[in-house]
């Protein structure tokens, strides 16, 4: 191992200074080097980091063991945190470290006399004994190291946008293979007049429709409007109310509920499409004079659109659960959760709230479901309009 001093020029060289969170980031990566027995920083790519945060912190974790993200030996998975989980990908075995909480308060007791707080850390980080500056734990990773790091060489092409997909990060729809932005988890949206070259709309870009509240209803599918919220916030019980005030209006409404976890489940343990499954079955369907059902495994979260094109029998589809999607959304506020929204304003037509929001969007009691209809219906007043106009 390099001598901490040597470790520290490094990554200041980096940044043009050293500060308390690079010191961290290299005591880290040296606290590794111990725990795994491992000559570090690395030449080859045996160790293997996962960061929880990046910036300086991940620089000094960096320099320290030799793990890079340009170098695929290092992923930031951002939790907001100066945490790392160091793993030896030939033993398997795998050591999370991050600061003592009292680091800080304790800091002072390293550095010079007089020196304010924040040269304090920068200090006190460098010679604190590592029980007192670090804390480290065994763990078990619940991702798949080898998917991740996958197999030089592997290539796809997307079928929708024509992109390349490298590390096997493809994705199968519909029995079509797809990047993961065009199955329906883009980062991003492609703003009106930037189409791609090719024939081929690209993720959520249309040549016509320019905001996020547009993009999902240009599909042979009917318009979708999300109701969104923090965990807990009432989502559900408001559409108790919604749902019979706009089925009173005479709109016929799906509803789709986004579960974020797998291994939900709507059949009863020991009935006979429960037992289908369980022996293997992959798209159960149960089919009576009144209703139909079916249960199908799948590999991967199917794009809300997909599952909007099997709704063809309705006016509008309410969705529950879908924070990120890009369609227009009536926002859940409560002051007994957080009073701050947290959806792009552009996709919000109203928020249900009893805070004091600021700003242009309408704001509806946490009872109003007849307010909310209004709103929708003018969304679909207008929807219509533009179609027409099309």
């Amino acid at each position: 191992m390099l001598p901490l001093e040597t470790l520290l020029e490094l990554t200041a060289a980096r940044h043009s200074h050293l500060c308390p969170r690079q010191v961290l980031g290299v005591r880290m990566g040296m606290r590794a080097a111990t725990l795994l027995g491992l000559d570090l920083p690395q030449q080859d790519k045996r160790l293997f980091t996962f960061m929880e945060t990046d910036g300086c912190a991940a620089d000094g974790v960096s320099v320290a063991t030799g793990c890079w993200v340009g170098r695929r030996t290092m992923r930031i998975v951002d939790y907001g945190k100066v945490a790392a989980t160091f793993v030896d990908t030939l033993t398997g075995q795998a050591f999370r470290v991050w600061p003592n909480p009292d680091a800080r308060n304790q800091a002072a007791g390293f550095a010079p006399p007089g020196v304010d707080r924040w040269h304090a850390q920068l200090f006190g980080y460098q010679s604190m004994p590592d029980a007192l500056l670090l804390v480290a734990a065994p763990v078990a990773l619940s991702v798949s190291l080898a998917a991740i790091i996958s197999q030089p060489g592997l290539r796809a092409v997307c079928e929708q946008c024509g992109e390349e997909i490298m590390n096997a990060r493809e994705q199968m729809c519909d029995g079509r293979l797809l990047c993961q932005a065009c199955a329906g988890s883009p980062y991003y949206r492609l703003l009106a007049g930037s189409q791609p070259p090719g024939d081929t709309p690209a993720h959520d870009s249309d040549p016509v429709l320019n905001t996020a509240k547009d993009d999902h209803m240009a599909g042979s599918h009917p318009p979708i409007i999300g109701i969104v919220g923090r965990s807990g916030v009432g989502k559900t019980t408001f559409l108790e109310k919604l749902l019979p005030e706009l089925k009173r209006r005479g709109y016929r409404v799906g509803t789709i509920k986004h579960h974020a976890h797998p291994g939900f489940e709507i059949d009863q343990p020991g009935k006979d499409t429960w037992r289908h499954a369980q022996a293997g079955s992959d798209h159960v369907v149960i089919a009576a004079p009144d209703r139909v059902a079916a249960i199908r495994r799948v590999d991967a979260d199917p794009p809300l659109d997909a599952l909007a094109a099997m709704m063809t029998d309705v006016d509008v589809i309410l969705t529950e659960g879908y924070l990120r999607a890009p369609i227009p959304k009536l926002e859940l506020v409560r002051n007994a959760h957080n009073p701050q929204p947290i959806c792009d304003p552009a996709d919000v037509l109203g928020y249900v709230t009893d805070a004091a929001l600021q700003g242009d969007i309408p704001c509806l009691n946490l009872d109003d479901a007849a307010g909310a209809a209004d709103l929708i219906e003018a969304y679909l007043a207008a929807h219509a309009a533009r179609g027409d106009a099309r």
